[in-house]
């Protein structure tokens, strides 16, 4: 298995989080992408891929998915010799780089062709050097930043506090720092993010608390959830059947230890 890890340079970095390939000679576990806070990319440059769920779809060689799951788990499944590429957004990124909506695009895959111009497609599945198609796709996003788009400071801002649990009632705070209406709120950061904030701050908390976890490759879960804001037991066990489809017991094994796209130690 080959994996590939890398961080945009400024000022993409404000946008996207990194890039990461995962190749394989064989048709081997990809981990699944659970419910989360950003978008993703993803181009397929080896054999047929089945995305699943919430809906299918095959996903031959050159071609690619916008992916930004929110309340569904993405499964892809490899046919064969395994190479798919990724970008990986921030929160605000993509909408901040593109202007769509979130809500347009949560839970759903569409295709990477109506956001990337073909002729871009087509160039990356040219080179013979995962950098160099990086490369490629940092040049072409860093077109895409434009000042009526990425001026969104404050709401990136709100979105950040959220995301990073920086208060206890964070959601109140921010509202009240904005001085914004709730409807004016919500609409704003629905379309940034896909779901209203409540929903946001739940995901951002089992994201982190699942990062934990796995990071530390630990199946005493109690005192992480603890740290992370759940109150017992019985509530985080809830919650992460919720996000999962399976108990902290059932999910957290090694194979998932060892595969996952929180452990930097499989990228080179």
């Amino acid at each position: 298995m080959n994996t590939l890890l890398i961080r945009p340079g400024s000022p993409l970095s404000d946008f996207v989080a990194q890039f990461w390939l995962w190749e394989q000679s064989q048709p081997l576990a990809i981990p699944d992408i659970l419910p989360g806070t950003g978008v993703e990319i993803l181009f397929n440059l080896g054999e047929p891929v089945v995305a699943e769920s919430p809906s299918q779809a095959r996903l031959n060689f050159g071609e690619g998915l916008v992916i930004c799951p929110r309340k569904s788990t993405f499964r892809l499944q490899p046919t064969g010799a395994t190479k798919v590429l990724s970008v990986r957004f921030r929160s605000a990124g993509f909408f901040q780089l593109f202007g769509i909506p979130l809500t347009e695009i949560a839970d759903q895959i569409v295709d990477v062709s109506t956001i990337i111009p073909r002729s871009v497609l087509s160039q990356i599945t040219e080179f013979e050097s995962e950098v160099a198609a990086i490369s490629l796709l940092e040049s072409w996003l860093l077109q895409q930043i434009k000042p009526e788009r990425a001026d969104g400071s404050a709401l990136k801002w709100a979105i950040d506090e959220v995301y990073y649990q920086n208060s206890s009632d964070v959601i109140s705070d921010v509202k009240q720092e904005l001085n914004v209406s709730e409807r004016t709120f919500q609409r704003k950061f629905k379309a940034y993010t896909g779901v209203d904030a409540k929903y946001f701050k739940r995901t951002s908390r089992f994201q982190s608390a699942l990062r934990t976890l796995l990071c530390e490759g630990s199946t005493q879960y109690t005192g992480i959830a603890l740290d992370h804001g759940y109150y017992d037991q019985p509530y985080f066990i809830k919650e992460f059947k919720c996000f999962t489809g399976v108990t902290p017991k059932q999910f957290l094994t090694e194979e998932n230890f060892s595969l996952n796209h929180y452990n930097n130690d499989i990228y080179d």
